[in-house]
């Protein structure tokens, strides 16, 4: 009976379901990949309409997300709006390397080990949540393309203006 049980959480607890919109987002504290490792957590922008966004240097999509995030991020951040960039390479260097041909001014991320990948239950490259600010998934983004970004800059400056 143990073993049955134990087969059991096993399996729901590698096939927990994807974090939709409507759901709280789940905890999350990283490494910075600049600053000397200093953590990022989503607690540490409550109150902030956040974009968590997951990237990684071989994602071809990202090429273009990161720039139009980036542009979101400065035209929008004195209004409260934050973007943590979640790199899922195993290698911080490549991140690096990727992050020194396309520069954004947004906090970077590390996680290697895949942990928020996990808890965010990450499907396709790039996927992007964006928070309102109580830290509820509003909206979720699963690839990128011109058409996302108009969407997601509509959606921030809706969130924006919800009262806090």
């Amino acid at each position: 009976m143990r073993f049955i049980l134990a087969a059991l959480a096993t399996f729901l607890s590698t096939h927990a379901a994807a974090v939709e919109a409507g759901m709280p987002a789940p905890a999350l504290s990283l490494a910075a990949l600049e600053d000397g490792g200093k953590a990022v957590t989503l607690a540490g922008l409550k109150g902030s309409v956040v974009y968590v966004d997951f990237w990684a240097s071989w994602c071809v999509p990202c090429r273009l997300s990161m720039p139009a995030l980036d542009e979101l991020y400065r035209r929008n951040k004195s209004r409260g709006f934050a973007v943590v960039g979640v790199n899922k390479d195993a290698s911080a260097a490549d991140a690096r390397r990727f992050a020194t041909r396309v520069p954004v001014t947004f906090p970077l991320v590390a996680d290697a080990a895949d942990a928020a990948a996990r808890g965010f239950d990450v499907k396709a490259m790039p996927s992007g949540y964006l928070l309102d600010r109580k830290g509820v998934v509003r909206h979720v983004h699963r690839g990128f393309t011109h058409e996302t970004g108009a969407a997601l800059e509509r959606e921030i400056d809706s969130l924006l203006k919800e009262p806090s």
